[in-house]
């Protein structure tokens, strides 16, 4: 689970999930060609008691998704989670990881609104509030819900929509007026009334169009956040412990956990979500805390160093021993996750095969053995090292350097 920051405030419109195209490679033709996931009807019965009345059963490869949601937002989630699911196997097949098949479809719940989740996610003692989406798993299911439902989204999108007949009234108002010496009164949708010549009329279809523009990127923003940030962030967790990568009951390291479902937030492309793009959403968020109150500029080794020692970003040391970091709701949270991402990704990317080896490693751990925080610290040590100053300035150095993309 992610404690996502200013999702509501200043980043939201009305939520709709992307559709995504998927494009055959290699590993995409090959899974494609393996038979669909068994279909287990006393699972899907258990399935639709838990979703509660009136929900009906969706059927995929991978997953089952019982839904009292409109069609079209399910045939866009379905999208989402297949896209997911083949991203982690061809993470699985680059990284050299045993990861197995399910030996049933993955369960997924989506509500269509707020208080269904709320109910399921107190059934469960999941403690929903903030929170968008969750994999739980004793469960083993996935839970989401229309955010298009929720009251602030509903203002937003009314106010969207008041933005968008002003500028039409506006527009349609340009063809009465002859010349720059007409006044004439213009009402809006909203039974507002409003004089104004050609120029003012001109000046303020420019300032619509801007508004409008405004509102339509700050939508987009927030709906890129919930698709990345929950629906694939908690899907990454369900395959990942499906798959055998992380061990279902078992001592997984909750900085490799979180960190790894980082990893697949990216936006699905020709090769899937995931792997091979840069999480700008996180990046931004582990260069924020680098920087703090400075202006942007380029942020170094010695910046992420001096954030350590300011206490505006936490060490991998802690983030290694106290899990409970990544687990507590509060403001530093998305900072948290923002450090376990760039730590795994700096893992990944520049010391593969000591990953590839220390995820085997934790993989034979045994549901319900018990591992200390000291024992955590001394196996990853082991595999990649002290986490002395020179580590450090390693991982600033990487992820500092990282390109930050204009307008993700």
């Amino acid at each position: 689970m992610d404690g996502m920051k200013d999702l509501v405030t200043g980043r939201g419109l009305a939520f709709r999930f992307y559709l995504v195209l998927l494009f055959a490679g290699p590993l995409f033709a090959a899974a494609a060609s393996e038979p669909a996931l068994p279909i287990e009807e006393a699972r899907e019965t258990a399935l639709l008691q838990a979703a509660g009345r009136d929900f009906k059963i969706k059927r995929t490869r991978h997953f089952v998704i019982a839904y009292n949601v409109p069609t079209e937002l399910v045939d866009s989630l379905i999208s989402r989670l297949e896209a997911t699911y083949f991203s982690i196997c061809r993470f699985c097949e680059q990284e050299h990881i045993a990861a197995r098949r399910p030996d049933h479809r993955l369960e997924v719940i989506f509500f269509n609104d707020r208080a269904g989740y709320g109910r399921y996610a107190a059934a469960i003692r999941f403690a929903s509030q903030g929170t968008y989406g969750v994999y739980y798993e004793p469960s083993n299911r996935s839970a989401f819900f229309n955010i298009e439902n929720e009251p602030q989204m509903r203002q937003i999108a009314a106010n969207v929509l008041d933005a968008r007949r002003n500028l039409d009234d506006l527009t349609r108002a340009m063809k009465d007026i002859r010349d720059r010496r007409t006044i004439i009164e213009l009402q809006y949708s909203d039974g507002r009334r409003q004089q104004m010549t050609r120029r003012e009329a001109e000046k303020k279809i420019d300032e619509s169009r801007r508004e409008l523009q405004e509102l339509q990127g700050r939508q987009t923003a927030y709906v890129n956040r919930i698709n990345r940030t929950v629906i694939q962030h908690e899907t990454a967790h369900q395959v990942l412990y499906n798959t055998g990568v992380h061990v279902r009951g078992g001592p997984n390291p909750t900085w490799l956990v979180e960190g790894l479902a980082c990893l697949f937030e990216t936006p699905p492309g020709r090769s899937g979500a995931g792997l091979g793009a840069i999480n700008q959403l996180r990046l931004q968020d582990f260069r924020d805390a680098v920087s703090g109150e400075t202006a942007a500029r380029k942020l170094t080794a010695d910046d992420y160093l001096n954030a350590i020692a300011a206490g505006r970003i936490v060490l991998p040391r802690e983030l290694i021993t106290n899990p409970a970091l990544l687990r507590e709701p509060g403001s530093d949270r998305a900072t948290h996750y923002a450090a376990a991402w760039a730590l795994t990704m700096y893992l990944q990317r520049v010391r593969g095969q000591k990953l590839d080896d220390y995820l085997q490693a934790v993989s034979r751990r045994q549901p319900g053995e018990p591992v200390t925080a000291k024992e955590e610290l001394a196996l990853f040590e082991r595999h990649f090292g002290p986490l002395d100053e020179p580590f450090l300035r390693r991982l600033g150095r990487y992820i500092l350097n990282l390109p930050l993309s204009d307008g993700w």
